[in-house]
């Protein structure tokens, strides 16, 4: 199938009759129009069309080449043919720039570069290499396929990925059967983006697009490059990327440095293309911050935020600034394209602040992971997040124009975790294999709203019927996977290594074994410290439990640091330190190896889908491995959870719940206020002291009213025989 992907928002009449053409061939390969963009002698350009296919190699379409206007027909074939040549010496300078498509001095492929036209020029093809509707399909037809790696490396150098590749080359690794060399494989191949990556890094509507993806799906690297590739296209624009976890700031700085390299062999331009966190302080800036400062607005630093809003902290200070913002006359437009990395974690007032600060069209690109959120249960549509006009309309709406860049994208393929891991965070985030508690009918936590959802990240039903009300059962698509995890020819790494469920007494024995673990991995298994991560659930306890794990791993001469505290608090991995975090700074991060500490704290309890969440997003940092280790009858519990997903081999299999029960689900589970949990706590007190004087003898059931009496016989536990 032809993939079409549009560097721009509209269609002139000469594209839109080569697309109708080549779409009507059955050709199998990628259509790029208005890209990639090069940095000619006469500025920066972009192609206006460009073909890769295995089975013909790479062609080039001059679609905008200035008609006769009844000059001499030598001096306009002459014109054609310059043109061309241009293009051509664009198209192999790029090429030369990847070793892999080089040999010795020439390239190993030939670009054909064609002058395309809607109807018969009458032009001489022996002169002018020139296509029509009527001979299109005949001229590729005569071209020269490519071998498997070439296309592989043509389509990296075209969608300037060739730099994503990491720079560790492995020296230590000695033997080709440890992880370490595992890691090496998988690292070396090409990265070519699939279907809709491409779409979504390449293609840009004129107004809002929303971008979808599992963990490890690619969004922010596909942020990144749009990023660069507005940049780069329109160098005039100020243009804000920005995202919830610090971390993330040097990955974001480093992928558009590099793919600006890419295009211009040159370094972005800082003062237009600003990469900042969305909060920002007085000492670094921030979106927010920014935003405030242009409307003339000491912004709230974190502690007063705190102080104030607790944990709302961030949605208070935004919407102390929105309230300011909205009784000006004017909004400050600050940027002509605003993109929002994690934007499950930011709140829908900050949403309106980046509305009221970007230039129409609102080009406003935002990304999210629904189960990464930490926060609140479920992102909000687009009506909701950016509100409506004083007509009552939407002010953002996402269409799907045929023929027109989407503005609503789902990246279905995960690239980071094994298809066993991610089954099994959907799993237990989600608790679709979790126990029903008393008085339920169902363990589920939290689930999506749209069934179909589960299609476009990657999933297939194999059993049942995927629909509200209905029993499914869900195994992740082959395809939606890497072939190195699902093909049986190419796999190296095993499901039952590539997650794996320990619980202990306490947390010192817990330690000792991540400890010893970790010390195999570094001797045995030839992994690197930078390839390890220890994951913490819980911010508050963090250093508190950093101390046993540092502790542990001392007494085996490994050292360790707690990120944000013994380290920078932008930076997760240091050589020769085996990196410990919670949750919030592993966010945007990945490693080989991950090692969940004390996930039995997200068990059950008070928010129990942010718990929930907690545990998928610390599941969903494995590269290759996780091991999942917890205390106590709560951690077996949760192994028990793993236990039956795993001897279901790796499907999810359960009644997909009604809307009415989707509601009520999330109203149970959903966060709650601090006044909320001190009235909670209150009443469970209340209660627990009228259990006690019962118990004691002092108090006779008699004495309850006998509507609260039926109550509880309603969620008692079943007899067990």
């Amino acid at each position: 199938m032809l993939d079409i992907v549009f560097g721009s928002a509209g269609q002139t009449a000469a594209e839109t009759s080569l697309r109708e053409t080549l779409s009507r061939s059955g050709l199998d390969g990628t259509l790029y129009f208005a890209y990639p963009l090069f940095d000619s002698a006469d500025g920066q350009v972009s192609a206006d069309a460009l073909l890769v296919t295995k089975a013909h190699g790479l062609v080039l379409f001059d679609l905008s080449a200035p008609p006769r206007a009844g000059a001499p027909i030598d001096q306009w074939q002459e014109t054609l043919l310059d043109r061309q040549d241009e293009i051509y010496r664009n198209i192999s300078s790029k090429l030369f720039d990847n070793k892999d498509l080089v040999h010795r001095r020439d390239l190993v492929l030939k670009p054909q570069i064609v002058t395309y036209f809607a109807n018969d020029p009458g032009l001489d093809p022996n002169l002018v290499p020139f296509a029509t509707p009527d001979n299109l399909n005949g001229i590729i037809a005569g071209l020269a396929p490519l071998s498997e790696p070439h296309e592989r490396a043509l389509n990296a150098t075209i969608q300037r990925v060739t730099t994503i590749k990491p720079n560790n080359k492995r020296l230590n690794v000695g033997r080709q059967d440890s992880r370490g060399a595992i890691l090496k494989k998988i690292e070396s191949g090409i990265a070519n983006l699939d279907s809709w990556q491409k779409k979504s890094a390449i293609a840009y509507p004129e107004g809002p697009q929303r971008i979808r993806g599992l963990a490890g799906s690619g969004k922010t690297i596909v942020l990144a490059l749009k990023a660069a590739y507005l940049h780069a296209r329109h160098p005039d624009w100020n243009i804000a990327v920005t995202y919830y976890s610090r971390s993330l700031q040097q990955q974001f700085k480093d992928l558009v440095r590099r793919f600006m390299y890419e295009t211009k062999k040159d370094e972005p331009d800082w003062s237009k293309i600003q990469i900042f966190h969305c909060w920002g302080s007085r000492s670094e800036p921030g979106f927010y911050a920014q935003a405030a400062r242009a409307y003339d607005v000491e912004p709230m630093t974190w502690k007063a935020a705190d102080q104030k809003y607790g944990r709302e902290s961030f949605d208070g200070a935004c919407t102390e600034l929105l309230s300011i913002m909205q009784k000006r006359s004017s909004p400050a437009e600050l940027f002509d394209a605003v993109l929002i990395d994690e934007a499950q974690d930011l709140p829908v007032s900050f949403f309106r602040i980046a509305y009221d600060l970007c230039k129409s069209p609102k080009r406003i690109v935002w990304a999210y992971d629904e189960l990464q959120n930490l926060g609140e249960y479920s992102m909000p549509s687009p009506e909701a997040l950016f509100g409506k006009d004083s007509k009552g309309q939407p002010l953002v709406t996402l269409r799907r124009d045929p023929n027109r860049p989407p503005q609503d994208i789902v990246l279905p393929v995960c690239y980071r975790n094994t298809p066993w891991a991610l089954t099994v965070a959907h799993g237990l985030g989600f608790g679709i294999a979790r126990e029903s508690p008393p008085g339920s009918v169902s363990g589920l936590v939290q689930i999506f709203d749209e069934p179909e959802l589960w299609r476009e990240i990657g999933y297939e039903a194999t059993n049942g019927n995927l629909a509200l009300g209905q029993h499914v059962s869900l195994k992740r698509k082959p395809e939606c996977s890497p072939p190195f995890f699902v093909d049986p020819a190419k796999a190296l790494i095993a499901p039952d290594d590539a997650v794996q469920f320990m619980s202990f007494d306490d947390t010192e024995k817990q330690a000792a074994w991540i400890a010893a673990e970790i010390e195999k991995n570094l001797q045995h298994d030839e992994l690197l410290a930078r390839d390890i991560l220890i994951i913490l659930p819980s911010a508050y306890t963090s250093k508190s439990q950093f101390s046993i794990i540092f502790r542990a791993l001392l007494e085996r001469g490994i050292q360790s640091h707690l990120v944000g505290v013994n380290s920078s608090r932008d930076e997760v991995f240091v050589d020769d330190s085996i990196a410990v975090t919670h949750i919030y700074r592993a966010k945007g991060n990945e490693a080989a190896m991950v090692y969940v500490v004390n996930s039995h704290e997200c068990f059950t309890g008070l928010e129990l889908a942010k718990k929930r969440n907690t545990l998928f997003t610390a599941i969903t940092r494995s590269r290759a491995w996780v091991r999942v280790c917890g205390v106590g009858s709560s951690s077996q519990r949760l192994a028990a959870e793993f236990e039956r997903i795993r001897g279901d081999d790796f499907r999810l299999s359960f009644e997909y719940p009604s809307a009415a029960d989707i509601t009520k689900m999330r109203r149970i589970h959903r966060d709650r206020s601090e006044a909320e949990q001190k009235e909670l706590s209150r009443s469970i007190s209340d209660f627990a002291g009228v259990l006690e004087q019962i118990s004691r003898g002092e108090l006779s059931t008699d004495a309850l009213p006998e509507d609260f009496l039926q109550a509880l016989m309603k969620i008692a536990p079943r007899d067990q025989k």
